[in-house]
């Protein structure tokens, strides 16, 4: 009797009808780009801003002040030991109430005699105004200073909303997939999965011998997924809080680095195109490691090489601000093949059963992840523009050393139950070679392709 992978073996692991499959779910990827990044272009901090106040602004006008000369005027010194000029609070003090007229040139002074420290401040109560090129939802609806949160917040709501979806839609998907033959085969609905199997082998230009059709359902009664399948026994349990860890690193990491292109100087749209391009020669690099080193070895290295680059990125001066950037985009390029692997490893260490409800289960802490980026970034960034670099850095080499504790799948089959999953492990811990089945070593270099 033939198994399945050697009837998906004969309609063709990777045809017309898998690349089909491919372009569309690539087309949703183009759509979720957008609404992923469009906050480093949309939420782009301005490089200046300060107070708004009528009345200033009319006496600016007298004057024929310029921007920087209103502001350089007007606007109160930061005790910071940088002499830098605040953000957020404007002098207490009203413009119109002084017996003599006011300086052009030295306007504070017709209101203390003594230093200008010891005039009265208090927070913006009439917005603000940017020095920037072009209108960012920041300087639209004044995301400044104590309502900075809220820009933080808009990113953060859209991956709760993707957390819920996975939770909702992740637990769906196991139980209405009426287009995966293997999972109808594990339903013992055999004849509705060889007549889709029977479509794609034609959609490739196969045609399956009546031996194919021959295929062995097991008779194991099948439960419902249930979130205690995923810890239940020691190996699933390993590579649950692994991967969950790892989702959550992934996420964390990618998409700090994104964001933080609208924090730091430079060109944005050319630092942008940098860092993105580098992502083509990551799905390069992962073509050409994954099938002849084996997934752990390049997931642990991307980790950790992310993680350095970011520690090494942080303890460099601006003054090289090409090494900065360099360096930057290498981390870039570890994080992005670490976040492509996981997929690849997440779905090839869980049995048919639980792959999709797993799956959902665990890329939820990249959605978790990506809640808490934004609020890092950002937060972290006001104390030292480096601190988010230094947590991603520690978080990446953490994630490199824990993924080296999960099995191998190179060369293996997909696991059809949970005890294929313990097996994993089993060869490893006893130092002896176990026999297994000749499926378990069929062609595997198209299981991220397969049903």
């Amino acid at each position: 009797m033939p198994t399945f992978d050697e009837v998906l073996q004969e309609a063709g692991e990777f045809g017309g009808y898998q690349k089909r499959v491919f372009l569309l779910l690539c087309m949703t990827g183009i759509t979720f780009a957008f609404s992923f990044v469009g906050i480093v272009f949309l939420g782009q901090i301005p490089e200046s801003y300060w107070c708004r106040s009528s009345e200033v602004a009319e006496i600016s006008k007298n004057c024929r002040w310029s921007p920087q000369e209103e502001k350089n005027y007007t606007v109160p010194r930061v005790k910071d030991g940088h002499n830098d000029q605040s953000l957020c609070y404007t002098y207490d003090i009203s413009w119109n109430d002084t017996t003599s007229p006011i300086s052009c040139t030295s306007p504070l002074y017709s209101f203390t005699n003594h230093s200008l420290e010891q005039l009265p401040l208090k927070p913006c109560q009439d917005g603000w105004v940017y020095e920037e090129y072009r209108t960012t939802i920041i300087s639209q609806y004044n995301l400044v200073c104590s309502d900075a949160w809220k820009l933080d917040m808009t990113q953060s709501s859209l991956n709760l909303g993707f957390l819920i979806g996975a939770l909702i839609l992740g637990y769906a998907a196991d139980r209405f997939i009426p287009e995966s033959p293997r999972w109808l085969l594990i339903r013992k609905k055999k004849d509705k999965a060889m007549r889709i199997v029977n479509d794609i082998a034609k959609c490739n230009g196969r045609h399956l011998t009546p031996n194919y059709f021959q295929i062995t359902v097991s008779d194991e009664e099948v439960s419902n997924p249930a979130c205690m399948d995923l810890v239940r026994t020691p190996q699933m349990r390993k590579c649950t809080l692994i991967l969950m860890y790892a989702w959550f690193t992934s996420a964390v990491i990618y998409q700090g680095l994104v964001m933080r292109l609208g924090i730091v100087s430079g060109s944005l749209y050319t630092d942008f195109f940098i860092s993105a391009v580098v992502e083509l020669p990551a799905a390069v690099l992962i073509l050409i490691s994954i099938d002849r080193i084996g997934r752990k070895l390049p997931f642990a290295l991307s980790n950790a090489g992310a993680g350095i680059a970011c520690l090494i990125t942080a303890a460099i001066s601006k003054d090289v601000m090409w090494l900065k950037i360099t360096l930057a985009t290498l981390g870039r390029l570890g994080i992005t093949m670490a976040f492509e692997i996981v997929y690849f490893i997440n779905t090839e260490l869980y049995p048919t059963p639980l792959r999709n409800f797993g799956v959902s289960l665990c890329s939820g802490m990249c959605d978790l992840g990506g809640i808490i980026a934004p609020f890092l970034l950002f937060r972290l960034a006001e104390l030292w523009v480096e601190l988010p670099l230094i947590i991603f850095g520690i978080l990446g080499l953490i994630c490199g050393g824990l993924v080296m504790l999960l099995p191998e799948t190179m060369g293996i089959s997909l696991p059809e139950t949970i005890e294929d999953v313990e097996n994993l492990a089993r060869p490893l811990k006893s130092g002896v070679k176990k026999k297994m089945d000749d499926s378990l070593f069929q062609g595997h270099k198209k299981n991220d392709a397969r049903l």
